[in-house]
């Protein structure tokens, strides 16, 4: 009964710092890109280790308004993801697409790769700004940045 006791305090004393990595709101950020119907959602998490801090989020991609949109991971101001569509349990695009967001200049780069090995511009200093919280709605309607 001691030793279940010990690993017993032990579990919970770890418990404790596992969430308080995770206790942000979600998400954190709304990326409105200028000239573009897409909408991003990105949430900054401390998850600590060599990573430090981590992006997730939702692209909707295919600008559909309806609150709904692939998944983004990467780091602040660096994240994208191969969009799926559907965008849940959906198909590859055949692309993997990476946003680079410069806040200082509030413009942004969308560049893909579809072979894995060279890259392909979407986008270049495109002007984009940020509001907190959820966009509401992710998107509008309209040209999507990746063209597609």
């Amino acid at each position: 009964m001691k030793k279940f006791a010990i690993c017993f305090a032990a579990l919970a004393v770890a418990a404790m710092f596992v969430p308080a990595a995770q206790a942000q709101s979600c998400p954190g950020k709304c990326y409105h890109l200028t000239n573009f119907c897409d909408g991003l959602e990105a949430t900054n998490v401390h998850v600590g280790g060599i990573s430090g801090t981590l992006t997730a989020g939702l692209w909707d991609w295919k600008c559909l308004a309806n609150g709904t949109g692939t998944l983004v991971a990467g780091v602040p101001n660096k994240f994208g993801t191969q969009p799926l569509y559907p965008y849940s349990g959906g198909t590859g695009a055949g692309f993997d697409a990476q946003f680079t967001f410069n806040n200082a200049l509030h413009k942004f780069d969308l560049y893909g790769t579809f072979d894995g090995c060279t890259f392909s511009a979407f986008q270049v200093n495109q002007p984009f700004t940020v509001t907190k919280g959820a966009c509401n709605p992710l998107a509008r309607t309209g040209r999507s940045a990746t063209g597609r």
